[in-house]
């Protein structure tokens, strides 16, 4: 393998970029800018392509305002925000630690237990029920 860059058309292509190519031809089909003739070559020609460059001749001639508006807004980064359970985490911790400083490390973690009976127990159960089990009953 050469160190050197190739042209960006000679790099290969998977199934993704096929299927998103095939679905642009179908609805320029769909738009009227292909006949019935040129969308079946173009989609056989597209799904045995190999390279980007084959890949962009087949919609080369579509107008590039049309191929926009069908690719849409180019994808963004994810945003990562703060949950918003941390909004009452993190004083609840930091009253803990407070709380762990001022008594040197001896008190009770009531906050703890506060989150154990509000999150800690299975949720959708009304009660509590004996397991179920799997054996047949004796009759």
């Amino acid at each position: 393998m050469s160190a050197e860059l190739r042209p960006a058309g000679s790099y290969r292509v998977g199934d993704a970029e096929r299927s998103r190519t095939t679905e642009l031809l179908k609805e320029a089909h769909v738009a009227g800018y292909l006949t019935l003739a040129e969308i079946d070559e173009r989609l056989s020609a597209a799904l045995a392509a190999r390279t980007r460059g084959e890949l962009e001749r087949l919609v080369a001639d579509l107008p590039p305002e049309w191929r926009a508006r069908q690719l849409g807004p180019p994808a963004t980064a994810p945003r990562h925000t703060v949950p918003p359970v941390a909004w009452w985490l993190l004083p609840l911790a930091l009253l803990m630690v407070v709380l762990a400083v001022a008594t040197h490390g001896f008190f009770f973690p009531w906050p703890l237990l506060w989150l154990w009976f509000a999150f800690g127990r299975r949720h959708g159960r009304a009660g509590w029920r004996p397991p179920r089990s799997h054996r047949g009953t004796w009759v």
